[in-house]
């Protein structure tokens, strides 16, 4: 609680959550929610999981949000290698099985939030793909197992076991019945990439691998 509460630790908590509020808020109006409601609310919420983050990351040896030059590069170079070698399996393979499943289920809420119609709400799903759902389905979960265990690669276990339980909401919301192992296969191999970049080279380059997994939402659709 003390390196929790520390001011150099609230201010770094500060800078991230109005980062990630902000590169959320693009999502956020696209719900059809009360922005002057829900921005201020979403930045409460992310000083808080920010603090921890910075706090039980640090306290388990992780690089955290900030990193010396030379190992933000290995791990930008590793993001960016990533998201390239996945560009043409999204595109040739994936996206054609995940949208006709998606169609199958006429789950069209759904469909429009994985794969919006125009440039705005793709910017907004990358922002919100960098920013929410990595600090939530991977720095604060490997922060605190890190913390817990005093092992990374114990607690990247423990985030798939995370992940499959959100991925199996997910499936079991939106009625999909096809192609279930290959969305649990692509849900997996995308979260140990990016906890592996959070826990060995820090926040910035998990945040860039996100985002570029998001990147084949701006190629025309593959007709399979």
């Amino acid at each position: 609680m003390r390196t929790f509460l520390s001011t150099s630790n609230l201010y770094k908590a500060a800078g991230l959550a109005a980062l990630i509020t902000v590169m959320a808020t693009g999502r956020i109006a696209a719900g059809g929610k009360n922005l002057s409601l829900y921005v201020p609310m979403a930045f409460l919420t992310m000083m808080f999981i920010a603090g921890a983050v910075t706090a039980w990351g640090r306290l388990a040896g992780m690089p955290g949000i900030v990193t010396d030059r030379a190992h933000f590069l290995q791990g930008a170079l590793l993001a960016t290698a990533a998201s390239i070698l996945a560009l043409p399996v999204h595109l040739w393979w994936l996206d054609p099985l995940i949208r006709n499943t998606l169609l199958t289920t006429g789950n069209h809420t759904m469909l429009d939030m994985a794969y919006p119609s125009t440039i705005g709400g793709r910017l907004a799903l990358v922002l919100w793909s960098a920013g929410f759902q990595t600090i939530f389905l991977v720095a604060a979960p490997m922060a605190l197992f890190a913390r817990l265990t005093d092992r990374r690669t114990l607690a990247v276990g423990l985030c798939l076991i995370l992940r499959v339980y959100v991925t199996h909401q997910q499936i079991d919301a939106g009625g999909i019945t096809d192609s279930v192992p290959l969305i649990y296969l692509v849900s997996l191999s995308a979260t140990t990439i990016t906890c592996i970049l959070f826990g060995w080279f820090g926040m910035a380059p998990a945040m860039l691998f996100a985002a570029g997994l998001d990147l084949h939402i701006f190629f025309p659709p593959v007709v399979p």
